[in-house]
């Protein structure tokens, strides 16, 4: 009985731990943006379209474009009219990974944590 009861044990779902905007960024999003956001990622030079400068979406923009770099990270709701995106629909893949474990974030969770760490990468104005 005690066997069985330890070998239960070692089957029940362990609980996931919260991954930061950081780590997200760094495992999904600088291969193309580069560590520091600024387009600049090993995989940059092999894409037919530029890839953004995401340090200063705040001084292109007047103010950090929260809601837009949400949309954009997310890719669901984009209208068919914008064309096609070189970038990868993180918020079906983050749906389809997080179906995968106990207490995982949700797709906005993960995206906005994303979006906090862009916001905290921002350049200062001149």
């Amino acid at each position: 009985m005690l066997a069985a009861a330890a070998l239960t044990a070692g089957c029940a779902q362990q609980p996931t731990r919260h991954v930061s905007g950081a780590e997200t960024f760094a495992t999904h999003c600088a291969a193309c943006h580069g560590q520091r956001g600024e387009g600049d990622g090993p995989v940059a030079s092999t894409l037919s379209v530029p890839v953004p400068n995401l340090r200063t979406l705040a001084q292109r923009n007047g103010a950090f474009p929260a809601e837009w770099v949400a949309s954009k990270i997310d890719g669901r709701a984009l209208p068919s009219a914008h064309g096609v995106t070189a970038m990868p629909v993180w918020g079906s893949i983050f749906e389809t990974t997080g179906q995968l474990f106990a207490d995982a974030e949700s797709p906005k969770q993960r995206i906005d944590a994303v979006v906090e760490f862009l916001l905290g990468l921002q350049v200062a104005s001149n």
